[in-house]
């Protein structure tokens, strides 16, 4: 019986974890000074790993076989969210001192936003088709996502916001390769169990590095984007 191809799964996530590496290293040039450098590391890589993988694995289904209606509304969804979050997490990274707080309030705001803008999105396109001619106000929402990211991509273009504007930057070209690019030899012939387990293994380690006050602490000053998907469990202040 010949060999089966990877999965589509498999093959996001294996270049997933592999893209965690270098879309961590613009945070970590940051955090490095400040000690503890093989433990921020660690949480880095787990922490940027949660967005990568998952996001990787939805949009490399989505180019392999196409967007569903679902698909479209989760993206105008995320984008219609990003600049009130964006400014929502100005104003919390400026008024809350304790940062797990912090991190708690924006991922329970991003959940809420995020689902009242795909809930928004699929009443909006509800009934188009990719053939079908879009509506005015179809038309009109599509304009409010793409501004949306426009905006947000404006304010961290601005000098204090520019540092996580790079690790987003970051973030997003390695969920590209994630979803696009041809997966390499060797990691086709990992087993996807054998990944899965790997990808465990490496959040937990991170979760358990956040134990130490001055690397939650330094992470959540210095690296607010790649360390926002672990930040809730620090113990900096």
């Amino acid at each position: 019986m010949s060999e089966a191809a990877p999965s589509t799964a498999t093959c996001a996530l294996a270049l997933g974890l592999l893209c965690s590496v270098p879309a961590a290293l613009p945070a970590f040039v940051r955090v490095a000074a400040s000690g503890h450098a093989a433990a921020s590391a660690l949480v880095l890589v787990g922490s940027v790993s949660l967005v990568i993988v998952p996001t990787g694995v939805w949009l490399r289904r989505v180019a392999q076989g196409g967007a569903a209606r679902g698909d479209r509304a989760l993206a105008a969804g995320a984008a219609l969210s990003a600049l009130p979050l964006a400014l929502f997490g100005g104003v919390l990274k400026s008024t809350t001192h304790h940062r797990p707080l912090g991190g708690a309030t924006f991922a329970v705001a991003a959940l809420c936003s995020l689902a009242l803008g795909v809930a928004l999105s699929f009443r909006v396109y509800r009934g188009a088709s990719g053939a079908a001619v879009k509506s005015t106000w179809q038309n009109l929402f599509s304009l409010g996502c793409g501004l949306s990211v426009v905006a947000t991509v404006a304010l961290g273009l601005a000098g204090a916001a520019r540092p996580s504007l790079v690790e987003a930057a970051a973030l997003a070209g390695a969920v590209a390769v994630t979803a696009l690019a041809p997966t390499p030899t060797r990691l086709s012939r990992l087993k996807s169990g054998s990944l899965a387990l790997g990808w465990v293994i490496l959040v937990l380690c991170a979760v358990v590095s956040l134990r130490s006050v001055p690397v939650s602490a330094a992470l959540g000053s210095r690296a607010p984007v790649s360390f926002a998907a672990l930040s809730w469990l620090g113990d900096g202040s």
